[in-house]
């Protein structure tokens, strides 16, 4: 190969390389490698080929290691994540069943709206027995923080987003459960799909209200390092419980191992500003 080919070869593997670097480390990325096939060129034009061959694995790397450091940056416990989870699941459903003409046609149908009808009313029938099982009205935690109008708003509008979203997702997924039952089962089917719906109805409110206890009542993070008070099986003193905490100082979540008549729901301790110096991100 003569130099003039060569040359044009390195540039091209330089070049193609390039562009799976980040944008952002794209121009010094190049000028680094510029300057090493240059000196191996200079000294051996054959070592500067074979050192060529590391560009496209470096490049991989530099990617590789840019969505590391994007997806630790990601904020798993934000309210916003949570609710974008949730929507994108939803919309990730409702895509399947849009590309399906039969599905398509399905809930669209009047026998489709009549089901979202049955579904939303098994949902609201639902809500209150969950919320008594799981015992959610019951929980101080809400009750710790004498917030102000903007945050309570703020908290029940973050709970809507997620039963919302939660609700309708599982009547996409009902539908997909019950459509290849439908010519089977004919009319019975519609009983399958009740099934479904109030099955997948307690979990998916079971779990929002679940999350929602778990969560900060300031600022709707979740609560984060778990730890262990007190000793096994005690129940008055030095009782066995669980205390979370809020990553950003506004307080502990405590909640005992064992119901009592003087400790029986999940109390939220608020703590001051001065705390939140610590919890500083």
């Amino acid at each position: 190969m003569t130099p003039h080919r060569q040359l044009r070869s390195l540039h091209r593997q330089l070049r193609a390389a390039a562009a799976i670097v980040p944008s952002v480390k794209r121009e010094a990325w190049q000028t680094e490698w510029v300057a090493e096939l240059s000196h191996a060129y200079c000294e051996d034009p054959h070592a500067a080929a074979q050192l060529a061959q590391g560009l496209v694995p470096d490049a991989i790397a530099m990617r590789r290691l840019q969505l590391r450091c994007r997806f630790e940056a990601i904020d798993w416990r934000a309210p916003s994540l949570c609710v974008r989870m949730v929507g994108g699941a939803f919309f990730l459903l409702f895509v399947c069943s849009m590309a399906q003409p039969q599905l398509r046609h399905l809930v669209f149908s009047n026998w489709g709206h009549g089901a979202f009808a049955c579904f939303i009313a098994l949902a609201l029938f639902s809500l209150p027995s969950t919320v008594v099982t799981s015992r959610y009205g019951a929980c101080d935690a809400y009750r710790g923080d004498a917030a102000t109008m903007a945050q309570r708003w703020l908290r029940w509008r973050f709970l809507g987003a997620k039963l919302v979203f939660a609700v309708l997702s599982c009547y996409l997924l009902a539908i997909h459960v019950t459509m290849p039952f439908q010519h089977l089962l004919g009319a019975q089917a519609d009983w399958l799909l009740m099934a479904c719906g109030l099955v997948f109805n307690v979990v998916a409110v079971s779990w929002a209200l679940t999350d929602q206890r778990q969560r900060c009542p300031t600022c709707m993070r979740s609560l984060r390092s778990p730890a262990r008070m007190g000793s096994p099986s005690w129940s008055l003193l030095d009782s066995n419980a669980t205390e979370e905490m809020c990553d950003r100082g506004h307080g502990l979540l405590h909640q005992p191992e064992w119901q009592t008549s003087w400790f029986e729901n999940a109390r939220w301790l608020q703590l001051d500003r001065t705390w939140r110096e610590l919890f500083r991100p």
